[in-house]
């Protein structure tokens, strides 16, 4: 398979650390992998599979070193995925500028202004992580997800590292039946939510900005066992909504009641329009006080 080497420019500073952080917490095993030095996974793309690495970008870097290795047609879907991931889009100052000066988490901000809010390859990956994330601990969502992966995933022809799988498809997931339990093992009612997502993402449900934010989420609440949590989590990482907000994610609760020293609001309204990175700066100040 060829490999292009492509520089991918961003506004600084970027958060390289809170970045790597964040994708590591979040690894699936065959489809992703991360050390110190890059992030690498597996993408399904139009002319085949591909792979793409990240280097760590180092502080006061204005773009990021990409490895693309797929089909010559196919460099700018590769590319256009890993810019979401990284989250090269960010206007840094924008974000200070909104954020900066709220009484408790301005000092956060101000301390860390290159905090991104990493995106994703694909909408249905991410509203299937969303899913599988409901209700257990972020470790437990991985192993699932993992496990879907190895079991439903297309296997790369060789492995590529510790790469073997692309994640699977919405047609790949609808063909499960709800109630085995052996391929999906996982409560029945997640068994359910999940082939009901995948089956509507197979009849047309577009994550990848197809459809607005809003209707998005309208469609996404008429499926059985999807909430607001899974919504908002999808609006933040699949579709690139800055103004989204998890208010009921425990760690995100808990680490703004701290801060805050009282009750917060659940739906976040003192930081729009930039909701969606409010919540990534207590994501990570809540895992820098846990480390």
């Amino acid at each position: 398979m060829p490999s292009t080497t492509v520089a991918l420019p961003f506004t600084p500073p970027l958060d390289g650390d809170a970045l790597w952080d964040y994708l590591a917490a979040r690894i699936i095993v065959g489809v992703e992998e991360i050390d110190a030095h890059s992030y690498r996974r597996t993408l399904a793309l139009p002319h085949g599979p591909g792979v793409i690495t990240i280097a760590r970008p180092a502080p006061g870097a204005a773009g990021l070193r990409l490895e693309v290795a797929a089909h010559p047609a196919d460099l700018g879907a590769a590319t256009g995925a890993a810019g979401r991931i990284a989250d090269v889009g960010a206007d840094p100052a924008a974000i200070v500028a909104g954020l900066g000066e709220h009484p408790w988490l301005g000092p956060l901000v101000r301390a860390r202004p290159g905090v991104r809010a990493p995106g994703q390859a694909g909408g249905f990956e991410i509203a299937v992580r969303a899913v599988l994330g409901q209700q257990v601990s972020l470790a437990a969502a991985c192993t699932h997800t993992s496990r879907l992966a190895h079991t439903i995933g297309t296997p790369l022809a060789a492995p590529d590292g510790t790469l073997t799988h692309l994640f699977p498809t919405p047609a790949q997931l609808a063909r499960v039946d709800p109630d085995d339990g052996e391929t999906l093992a996982m409560p029945a009612g997640r068994r359910r939510a999940l082939i009901t997502l995948a089956r509507a993402a197979a009849d047309g449900l577009d994550l990848d900005g197809g459809l607005d934010a809003d209707e998005a989420e309208r469609r996404l609440l008429a499926l059985p066992g999807i909430g607001p949590w899974t919504t908002q989590y999808v609006r933040m990482r699949a579709l690139g909504d800055p103004d989204a907000y998890c208010g009921t994610d425990l760690v995100l609760r808990r680490a703004a009641e701290r801060l805050a020293g009282a009750p917060v609001d659940p739906i976040g309204a003192e930081f729009a329009p930039w909701r969606t990175y409010a919540a990534h700066h207590l994501w990570r100040h809540a895992q820098l006080e846990a480390a």
